[in-house]
């Protein structure tokens, strides 16, 4: 495979920020430098967005954070120690997303332990400089509330993937609900806040597309799927999208959910931005870097 300090890779991720750079358009159209560290061990989910709010001239300084040892870790806090050693290299600033925690098999939110490592307030710091933003509603089935964790609420029934983890390997047992979800990790925080003198969960949700196609259409009545087997077709309706026939764990296409949009409020003239799942549509803030 490709890795840090290849000829590929290195030149992969230089034509990403290329692209980036030549359709960025300060006023009109802001296209962010970032790229996915795809921890799926297991294949419970643990991906996050890593979005730098630098131009090109800081970003191809480095490569992207793997997961694959001994170039990278499929441990966040291996992430988190690279965003570090980003921002100290280049004064640039750099913020990691995470999404789809209904896939983690109650990975995301831990409370005691994290890859053998007990949760304290280091920890809690720590994730909490570089975690800032939750992506919780994606194509992958929205990540807010469950209707386990919240049965007086009807609307935490909605789109739901709560079956296994993100290749359907693990079937899902209720007893991991409480830490992949939105609303329980701001509970839990809560409670960490007050053991640790920091919450590590106390986030700002975004929703997002998660969309392979290079298409913007997300509205229910015009969506174009995750990537190209879920676009409008006769088969959308009886192909899978994934399924395990060992744990019996199958997602269908149909069940592709139409996702979300995040919004980004400025600050005087620039107030009121809509922001689409990975670009702006509002002026920079703090130009000449990303808003």
């Amino acid at each position: 495979m490709y890795f840090p300090g290849t000829r590929g890779y290195k030149g992969a991720w230089q034509e990403t920020i290329a692209a980036a750079e030549h359709y960025n358009d300060p006023g009109r159209f802001t296209a962010f430098i970032g790229f996915e560290w795809t921890s799926n061990t297991g294949g419970n989910n643990l991906h996050r967005n890593v979005i730098f709010r630098d131009n090109g001239d800081k970003a191809s300084l480095v490569e992207p954070y793997t997961v694959y040892p001994p170039f990278g870790s499929d441990n966040p806090a291996g992430l988190w120690q690279w965003m570090d050693a980003y921002e100290k290299k280049t004064g640039g600033s750099v913020l990691a997303i995470a999404h789809n925690g209904n896939l983690s098999n109650g990975l995301m939110f831990p409370i005691i332990e994290a890859f053998g490592r007990k949760i304290d307030r280091e920890y809690a710091e720590t994730r909490a400089k570089w975690e800032r933003l939750y992506e919780t509603t994606q194509t992958k089935g929205d990540g807010e509330a469950h209707p386990y964790l919240s049965p007086n609420d009807e609307f935490a029934d909605f789109e739901k993937w709560d079956k296994g983890n993100l290749d359907g390997s693990v079937a899902k047992k209720k007893e991991m609900l409480e830490f992949e979800y939105a609303r329980s990790a701001l509970k839990h925080g809560l409670k960490l806040e007050q053991a640790l003198g920091t919450n590590p969960y106390k986030f700002g949700l975004i929703g997002s597309s998660d969309a392979h196609t290079g298409l913007a259409a997300m509205e229910e009545e015009n969506f174009f799927g995750k990537t190209t087997p879920q676009e409008p077709g006769p088969k959308r309706m009886t192909e899978t999208f994934f399924s395990d026939p060992k744990t019996g764990v199958t997602i269908m296409d149909w069940e592709v959910a139409a996702a979300g949009y995040a919004a980004v409020v400025g600050h005087g003239e620039y107030a009121g931005s809509h922001l689409g799942p990975r670009c702006s549509a509002g002026r920079p803030t703090r130009p000449p870097g990303r808003a």
